[in-house]
Parts: C-alpha cells; structure tokens; sequence
C-alpha cells in the first residue's frame, strides 16, 4: 500500500518534489487523506491482491493477467513422473536384492514374504505407470499423487474384549456404519490404560499402523496390509481379542492416489526373516 504523485511511490518520511517545482516536507505523512487527494493530487494505491498457490512442479506460475495458471508439458511431466516411479521401484528392490545374490550364487530359495514384496512393488508401478500414461491433462496427473478424504473421518472405537465386535474365525471387526470404503487407508491405534501404560492390541494387528479396509460390509470391514494397487491385498487374520477395552480406534488416513500406494517391507507379510 502506497501514495502516490503520478506514477511516483512516495516514502513516508522523505520529502518530495512536485510537477510544478514545489517541495514537500519529510513529515507530508501528518497530512489528512483528504488534504493529500484533494489538495495535494496525491493518489492511493492498494497492494495487489496476492495469487493463490500453485504447485511449482506442475506449473510456470501465473499468467500476465493472474487468472489461470501456466501449465508445464504434460509430456515432460510424465516422462519425470515415471522416472520417480522407476527409482522408488529400485530403491525398494535394493534392500532385498541380497536374497536374489544369494540365490543365484548359493542356491538358497528366497523366502516366500520377500518375493510376494518385490511382486507388490512391481505390480503397484505398473497400476502407477498405465495412470500416469492415461493422464490426459494436469489434474489428472495431480490426482495420481493425491490422497482425498475418506468416506469417514470420525475415529471409529470399538470394544476390542468383545467376540462380537472382534471376530477371530470371520477376520471381521464390527462397528456400526462405519463408512470406510475399499482400499481407505486406517490407523490403528490400541489406545491406553488408565494407568497410562499402552493396552494390548488385537491379535494380528500391530499399534500405530496404516492398514487398508478391506471386504466391507454396512457395519463390519476387514484390514489388508496393502493396496490393491499391489495385487496381493489379503485380508489379515485376526488372532486374539484384546483383553483392554480402552480405546481401540480405527481412523481414516484418506484414499491414496495411486503414487501413494507403495508396499510397506516392514509389514508382518513380508516379513522375510
């Protein structure tokens, strides 16, 4: 925000000189509005008003006029996307290309958890891959790398003691309406005792950890350890009640794009060890 004298910005505290030759004080300030527009012929100039946000990986910036944003080739941005994809890709191979040397050079089989993860991680790049050479425009490309809001954000919270929230022999855990959908993303969370020491989970499950909804019904719905995106998503058996019933939440993380869905080696399934 500033005054101005023509197409001169004044500075608070400086003098300044007219068209016309005359000088004016340093403390021109103290004049009233009116005094500096009606008198003096000096002018207001509101701050231009700020543009949104943008996404500098997908765009230059805005237009002269500041009302669309200027695009980036969509080519070049999924010829960059797909090299993301191809690194994530060798990055989560190359904690266990060990057991492939192994094979190869001593003949020990590959645990079977470590081969279904190098399978998931192939199969979630190519669900990723066919998205990204689909993409049509920007958003569409946006979208492959952003997770939206569930179909439920309110923690669900379940009495883990019971038999008839937590099924052992049908894998399921009941709470009614739950609203999660396929392949939402959940954290699990037991919660903790009265005396502050952390309750007992439900067998199968591990604290603070995302899990994937899985086979939903109207008020039950079962847990994967990974996106379908990785063509192996299976329902995770449930072994034990918890025998504290403080607590146990099941809340929604959103539903990830289809960049977000990556396999997660430290998942008990995969566990090669």
């Amino acid at each position: 925000m500033a005054w101005k004298y023509g197409n001169t910005y004044l500075k608070a505290g400086k003098s300044w000189k007219s068209s016309d030759g005359v000088t004016y004080p340093s403390n021109w300030m103290i004049w009233s509005d009116t005094h500096k527009t009606d008198v003096v012929g000096l002018t207001w100039e509101d701050d231009p008003t700020p543009l949104g946000y943008y996404d500098s990986e997908y765009y230059y910036g805005w237009n002269s006029d500041g009302n669309a944003l200027r695009p980036k080739p969509l080519a070049d941005l999924k010829i960059s996307k797909l090299k993301n994809a191809k690194a994530i890709s060798h990055d989560s191979f190359s904690s266990t290309d060990w057991y492939v040397t192994r094979k190869t050079e001593k003949n020990i089989a590959i645990p079977s958890e470590i081969t279904a993860f190098r399978d998931a991680v192939r199969a979630n790049y190519t669900s990723l891959k066919t998205a990204i050479d689909n993409a049509s425009n920007i958003d569409e490309l946006i979208a492959c790398y952003k997770s939206i809001a569930g179909a439920s954000q309110t923690a669900k919270e379940i009495n883990a003691t019971s038999s008839r929230v937590v099924s052992t022999s049908n894998n399921t855990i009941t709470s009614d309406r739950h609203g999660f959908v396929t392949d939402e993303q959940v954290n699990y969370n037991a919660g903790v005792k009265d005396n502050g020491d952390n309750a007992v989970v439900i067998g199968g499950l591990v604290n603070n950890t995302i899990y994937f909804i899985h086979s939903i019904t109207v008020n039950t719905f079962k847990l994967s350890e990974s996106h379908s995106n990785c063509g192996d998503s299976a329902v995770v058996s449930l072994t034990g009640l918890s025998n504290d019933s403080h607590n146990h939440k099941f809340t929604s993380a959103g539903r990830p794009g289809k960049g977000q869905t990556w396999p997660d080696s430290r998942m008990l399934k995969y566990d090669g060890s």
